[in-house]
């Protein structure tokens, strides 16, 4: 069977295709690559309903496909969610969401349970949103589902599972590899945020950097700085390094509701948001006229550090692709420049990350608002 699929799939012609006949061929491959997916849970679930002593899911999985360790405990993971939330599997089997919703899926079912999730309506949002984009509705339907001894419990884990090792790769460079629980991973983040942007305006800042060096280099110098103690400025730089972005600071949620969330990781703990309160600088959000100056109709173009913390805490990252803060930048809906005189206003703003910026000003995409109030990208 899978031999004849592989013989069509190898003789369809893409030459002379266009991008249309391309953009009509991509859905039909996802519904393809899904229905395997989906496929590869079932084997994986029948081989651990097996009752003949042999090794696990994940071992027998990475013996047969040689595949590495963490995707065979993905996809281990991904047959046991499935089996337990059939209505995923389903949608999987028919191409309606992707293994990157299941995944998404399965971690809100591992910090509640598969039974909530398929009574949850989740499957509705994952049918109709990117991956990488639902993981903000999954965060704040998580967090309104968790009991605060719940997030306790799984702080004390994820804590206890933290680790850092360092080591040689095959092309002779040191890679540091660390994992941290959330709050202290957003810490980290944070931390690690503020001294890549030092870099960046030592190096001249968005207009002026002639230093040669890329975000990811720039951000792996301000980690060995961090490290080591060293300055990482960049040679014969003498501009002095403005304060740290406030899209780099750490931003902590706290709802009506009394529970909190950190954008891009979930929600937190009471004993962490009072810890954070501690050792932080707290400030306050209101959405109107009459709190924080967030509108600034035509009187400034760049947004504000008030405008930015509402910004991440309303979009919580690219509206495009759900990318953290820290590479997002603020959009005007309607150009500053454009006939329409654009305004620096929260409500004519989103974060978008530099890729999604692009396509925007460059290749038409446009920033359309949902049904439900929420922003996101439309293609041309």
């Amino acid at each position: 069977m899978f031999e004849g699929w592989l013989r069509e799939l190898s003789a369809v012609p893409l030459t002379d295709v266009g991008r249309r006949g391309l953009c009509e061929l991509a859905p039909s491959s996802q519904r393809v690559r899904a229905a395997l997916d989906a496929f590869d849970a079932r084997v994986g679930a029948a081989v651990g309903a097996l009752d003949d002593r042999g090794p696990g899911v994940s071992a027998t999985l990475r013996r047969a496909t040689r595949c590495s360790q963490r995707e065979a405990d993905r996809r281990a993971r991904r047959a046991e969610v499935l089996a337990e939330v059939p209505s995923a599997a389903s949608a999987l089997a028919a191409g309606e969401i992707s293994v990157e919703h299941v995944d998404v899926l399965a971690k809100a079912a591992a910090d509640t349970s598969a039974e909530a999730v398929e009574q949850s309506g989740l499957l509705a949002v994952a049918k109709a949103r990117p991956a990488d984009v639902m993981r903000k509705d999954v965060s704040d339907w998580t967090r309104r589902q968790m009991r605060n001894e719940q997030l306790e419990e799984r702080q004390r884990r994820q804590r206890s599972a933290r680790r850092c090792v360092v080591f040689e790769n095959d092309a002779n460079m040191t890679v540091v590899h660390a994992e941290f629980d959330p709050v202290a991973g957003a810490e980290v983040r944070a931390a690690l945020d503020r001294a890549t942007d030092r870099l960046f305006q030592l190096d001249g800042g968005r207009d002026n950097d002639d230093s040669g060096r890329t975000s990811e280099q720039r951000r792996a110098d301000a980690l060995a700085s961090a490290l080591t103690g060293e300055s990482g400025s960049s040679a014969g730089s003498a501009s002095a390094a403005g304060p740290p972005a406030i899209r780099n600071q750490m931003i902590v949620i706290a709802h009506a509701d009394r529970t909190a969330e950190i954008p891009g990781h979930g929600p937190i703990p009471k004993s962490e948001l009072q810890r954070l309160t501690c050792v932080s600088d707290i400030f306050g959000l209101v959405f109107s006229t009459d709190g924080l100056p967030l509108w600034h109709g035509r009187g400034r173009r760049l947004a504000s550090d008030q405008q930015w913390r509402s910004l991440i805490a309303r979009d919580g990252g690219c509206i495009g692709c759900g990318a953290h803060p820290s590479r997002c930048e603020a959009h005007h809906i309607v150009p500053w420049t454009s006939q329409g005189r654009g305004l620096t206003d929260i409500d004519s703003l989103v974060l978008l990350c530099r890729h999604h910026h692009h396509l925007v000003h460059d290749q038409g995409w446009r920033v359309v608002q949902e049904s439900s109030g929420a922003w996101t990208l439309a293609p041309p």
